[in-house]
């Protein structure tokens, strides 16, 4: 063959170029289209997208949509489609606010009759299933009852429906004790499968919690222990080993049977339920240490979740307690976020004090859980279940705060655990960590610390606890507050004089009896820091006061010798008016001085 030279290559006539037919669209957007491509299946000189088409008349496109939706409708509810249209024009007069009470009772009346006979069917739909709803919420208790009795059979169809969970709330919320009692028993047998439903699941754990008998607590829970408790229960069986208290063998079947059922609503991460959590409890009591650590190993990221009930609370607990070092920290990352609602929680704050109780890495706790407690104090100290957690980083294991059974528990649940450091260090670590931050919030707000008498035995725990020069600015800070004249305090709709307050009173005369303790370990004491605050007008004004009287006896009593030197110097030029008062308190003071 011959080859080309690069003149032949410079000169040769250039190839034609096919051509693009290019349109615009409404949007503005260009689309080029290839008459020749290979990927085109319209033929040569017709459009490859076809033009959406354009709707003359809206109002007639949406009467022929909604007359195709009534026929689907039709077709599927045959021969009640009359029944629904007119029930449903009905439900909406009936949900209306400004009803008037008379015709709201004859449109109740009128749809009772109309749909009498078809609840079952009715309660399942999305539609009529509303109409029931405010039936139930709005019908008189003998309605109810007609209601109840054709809804009841087919509980554990209603659980299951996307709809038919409200209604049971309705019932339950809106029945009578003999409605609920039934609709609970519905679910006997069928305890298993429908807290494993992620719609039912909600639904009864709202039964389980707030209307359930003990009894019917009880023989839920037994469904959980294998498949003898399925359909008989047995009264005696109020615990997992009860199952197996007379007969060991059973142990081994009964456990396994308890472990697969947890195991099936863990998978589903279903574990905000009650009655769940009660199970999960009695199993971490009894099971072996290996199910036990595979266990706590798959609860540990799920700790917030489980601490909302009395018996969830004490399974966190027994999962800290028996965690691996890794399990507490994985524990103590889930707990970050939602820390503070979990303090403040009525059971939540339980597990909270558990940790501060175990956790031997005081450093890691200080940086995930320390940290966020000492940031909301001030929000926790206002909450009844907040402030012992505040309470337990001052004051840990005091039976004047703590139930001594609630103390004995964590006690107890120590020495299962693996913790290693020493309890006093683990505790005076924790202390150091708090101390100085807690004293600087009283230091800022004192009159918030003393505003009520549960803030001040706050306040009083964290003084008690407290050392050094900080500690001396903050009672500094206390007396001034105190030896204010005008210091009043509101209690309800009424203003008191603070000094006068009992339960602020009781507070001041017990930090007063601490300073014994306070001068024997060298630090400041309230009666002195308080003796060198008083003026004459401050003693006028508490002279003409009992409880006032009672507070300079306090003083007086638990101060060192050159200190009741100093309050009788300073008392002397008012003991006419001392002797002038009728008041047991002023009697007292005058006998001491």
């Amino acid at each position: 063959m011959k080859k080309k030279s690069s003149t032949d290559i410079q000169t040769s006539p250039p190839k034609k170029q096919k051509l693009t037919k290019t349109t615009t669209d409404k949007d503005g957007e260009e689309n080029a289209k290839d008459s020749d491509s290979k990927f085109s299946k319209s033929k040569k000189g017709s459009k490859n997208t076809k033009e959406p088409e354009k709707i003359e008349d809206w109002n007639k496109y949406k009467k022929e949509k909604k007359e195709l939706r009534l026929k689907r409708i039709q077709a599927r509810t045959k021969d009640n489609f009359d029944k629904i249209q007119q029930a449903k024009k009905m439900g909406e007069k009936l949900r209306l606010k400004t009803l008037k009470e008379d015709d709201r009772t004859k449109i109740i009346n009128q749809l009772h009759s109309l749909l009498k006979g078809h609840y079952a069917k009715f309660v399942l739909a999305h539609d009529t299933a509303r109409i029931v709803q405010w039936l139930l919420k709005y019908s008189s208790n003998i309605m109810v009852q007609q209601i109840s009795q054709e809804l009841i059979p087919v509980t554990v169809s209603m659980l299951q429906s996307k709809y038919g969970i409200h209604c049971v709330k309705r019932l339950l919320k809106y029945g009578e004790a003999d409605i609920r009692t039934s609709v609970i028993n519905q679910m006997q047998g069928h305890a298993v499968k429908l807290a494993n439903h992620s719609l039912s699941s909600p639904v009864v754990e709202y039964a389980f919690s707030n209307w359930a008998s003990s009894s019917q607590k009880q023989f839920l829970i037994q469904e959980f222990y294998g498949g003898l408790y399925k359909n008989s229960k047995d009264p005696k069986v109020k615990h997992l080993r009860d199952v197996y208290k007379e007969n060991e063998s059973m142990k081994a079947a009964t456990l396994g049977a308890c472990k697969t059922n947890i195991k099936k609503v863990l998978n589903k991460s279903l574990l905000d339920s009650g009655l769940v959590q009660s199970v999960l409890y009695q199993f971490l009591q009894e099971c072996s240490n290996d199910d036990r650590s595979e266990l706590i190993t798959e609860l540990s990221s799920h700790i917030v979740v489980i601490s909302n009930s009395k018996d969830g609370s004490r399974a966190a607990m027994q999962c800290i307690w028996s965690g691996t070092n890794k399990d507490k920290k994985v524990i103590m990352k889930s707990l970050k976020e939602h820390l503070v609602d979990l303090c403040k929680h009525e059971f939540g704050h339980n597990t909270i004090i558990a940790l501060l109780d175990t956790v031997d890495d005081t450093v890691l706790l200080h940086k995930l859980i320390l940290f966020e407690i000492l940031k909301n104090a001030k929000d926790l100290a206002v909450n009844e279940w907040g402030r012992k957690v505040l309470l337990w980083l001052v004051a840990p294991a005091n039976p004047a705060v703590f139930h001594p059974k609630f103390i004995k528990e964590l006690a107890e649940g120590r020495e299962q655990s693996n913790a290693k450091k020493s309890l006093d260090i683990r505790r005076k670590e924790i202390l150091n960590y708090s101390i100085s931050t807690l004293l600087n919030l009283i230091l800022e707000d004192t009159q918030f610390w003393l505003s009520t008498g549960s803030l001040a035995i706050e306040m009083l725990a964290i003084l008690k606890a407290g050392s050094g020069n900080i500690l001396e600015k903050t009672l500094r800070s206390v007396t001034k507050v105190i030896c204010d004249v005008n210091w009043i305090i509101k209690e309800g709709e009424s203003d008191i004089s603070g000094i006068e307050h009992a339960g602020l009173h009781m507070t001041l005369k017990k930090l007063a009896q601490h300073d014994k303790v306070a001068s024997q370990n060298d630090n400041p004491t309230f009666g002195k820091i308080l003796v060198d605050s008083l003026t004459d007008d401050v003693i006028k004004h508490w002279l003409k006061i009992n409880r006032g009287c009672f507070l300079l006896v306090a003083v007086f009593e638990n101060s060192e010798a050159h200190v009741q030197n100093m309050m009788k110097d300073k008392l002397k030029p008012h003991m006419k008016l001392l002797k002038s008062q009728t008041t047991s308190g002023a009697g007292i003071l005058a006998k001491k001085l």
